[in-house]
């Protein structure tokens, strides 16, 4: 299971919100227990089973069940009727889970301040439909402060920042050890911020 600590509240669902055209086959919802297997296979049969630091590997039925009672629903600290996990659908197939952006406090953080996380299934990608997401889950928090830490190599998601209005802050790099079970190496991550405003951008 993940080790990351239960945020305290009860579970938060939000109502579905459409993305605008070219991307109106795609909108936000909440998790349900029927994204359960499609998470799993997303874990384990592709790259995100080595790409995401904190989901484990092998990644189980169970594992998706604590990800949904314990992280998908909570409610963000400061913003109690959004919850972490917007998860990303696409109409014409159904509803699939396309991907997830999260948006929850960091550790030690104060409120108003939002770490950023995201990822879409490989069959999605190249798609322009990342930065369209994280625009419009930062557009639900006024306000907010937005950070996101991204791989140094990972060029793709530099451009999903620089789109989205994240500046990168100049001379942070961290070193982060990841799980032995996805290859225990070493990868360093830069820092990305959006300052505060009114939500739009």
């Amino acid at each position: 299971m993940s080790q990351h600590s239960v945020v305290n509240g009860g579970p938060v669902f939000v109502p579905d919100i459409p993305l605008e055209e070219p991307f109106d086959d795609y909108f936000l919802s909440s998790l349900t227990p029927s994204d359960f297997p499609r998470l799993v296979d997303l874990n384990n049969n592709t790259d995100l089973s080595r790409i995401l630091f904190n989901p484990p590997y092998p990644y189980t039925l169970q594992d998706a069940q604590w990800f949904h009672d314990n992280r998908a629903h909570a409610p963000v600290p400061g913003f109690p009727d959004h919850h972490e996990c917007w998860i990303i659908r696409c109409k014409s197939q159904d509803g699939i889970l396309v991907g997830i952006c999260s948006t929850r406090l960091a550790p030690g953080a104060p409120a108003g301040r939002l770490t950023v996380g995201y990822f879409v299934a490989p069959e999605f990608r190249g798609k322009g439909i990342v930065p369209v997401v994280v625009k419009e889950v930062c557009r639900q928090f006024p306000g907010a402060t937005f950070d996101a830490e991204i791989e140094e190599g990972n060029t793709s998601s530099h451009k999903v920042m620089d789109k989205c209005g994240f500046t990168k802050l100049e001379g942070y790099v961290r070193e982060q050890k990841w799980p032995d079970s996805k290859g225990g190496d070493v990868r360093k991550l830069w820092k990305f911020v959006k300052p505060a405003s009114s939500g739009s951008t």
